[in-house]
């Protein structure tokens, strides 16, 4: 684990330091630039990966050279994880599990899909009398702004691999009516999500994409021979 003070420059400094060898212990790209091919540099976003890759032209002083493996976290090549079970799985099986993963369910079909059971709930809870709580989602746009809402917190749950289970320990007795509406809310995701996701036979994005880390790091752990350098990242995403 390494840190770059804020005041410097973070890629030159980068660049430079897994140049001259003082990043990772006897490998040195000045020395032997093909030696660079053998390193995997991970990045937080492609623009960061294209910055590093000038920084190397500059570092290096020419406009051609063999550059590292720069890749952006996340960014998974699912040809390359077909490569790489093609010529050897790893010990858990990880990467044919992530080869057959069904496709991730498009944005936009997610919105409207969780908007409509947001309605379907709203209609459901219709205060039977004046003490209970009204429940205001009486237009798309509400209803979209709740699916919205409740989509925010389904990535957060499945990245942070929190169980739905955890609902039924959340709101105690005591608590008001609202607390429980709010728990009723949430069991959309629990108990009619899930059926959306497998009659159209898809899964979650945030899932799928865990998932393809997973795999990610299983290939890089079996097939990877030079040094992997992850930098930049601040850790918020446990996946």
């Amino acid at each position: 684990m390494f840190t770059i003070p804020a005041a410097v420059p973070f890629l030159p400094t980068l660049v430079a330091a897994l140049l001259e060898g003082r990043l990772v212990p006897g490998f040195s790209g000045a020395r032997d630039p093909l030696a660079l091919a053998a390193a995997t540099l991970y990045l937080p976003t492609r623009r960061a990966c294209r910055i590093a890759r000038d920084a190397f032209f500059d570092a290096l002083g020419r406009d051609g050279a063999v550059l590292p493996r720069i890749v952006a976290l996340g960014d998974i090549d699912e040809d390359e994880l077909a490569f790489a079970s093609a010529s050897g799985a790893s010990a858990d099986g990880a990467l044919p599990d992530a080869l057959d993963l069904p496709p991730a369910l498009s944005s936009l079909s997610r919105r409207l899909l969780l908007a409509q059971l947001v309605l379907a709930w709203a209609k459901s809870l219709r205060p039977r009398h004046a003490e209970e709580p009204p429940v205001v989602v009486d237009t798309p746009a509400a209803a979209l702004a709740m699916a919205d809402q409740l989509a925010r917190l389904m990535d957060d749950m499945t990245t942070r691999g929190v169980s739905w289970d955890r609902l039924d320990t959340l709101v105690p007795a005591e608590h008001d009516a609202y607390w429980s509406l709010t728990l009723k809310f949430l069991r959309i995701a629990r108990d009619y999500w899930p059926t959306v996701l497998a009659e159209r036979r898809t899964i979650e994005p945030a899932a799928r994409r865990d998932r393809l880390i997973e795999a990610e790091a299983a290939r890089v752990a079996a097939h990877t021979e030079g040094p992997v350098i992850v930098a930049g990242s601040t850790g918020s995403m446990p996946a």
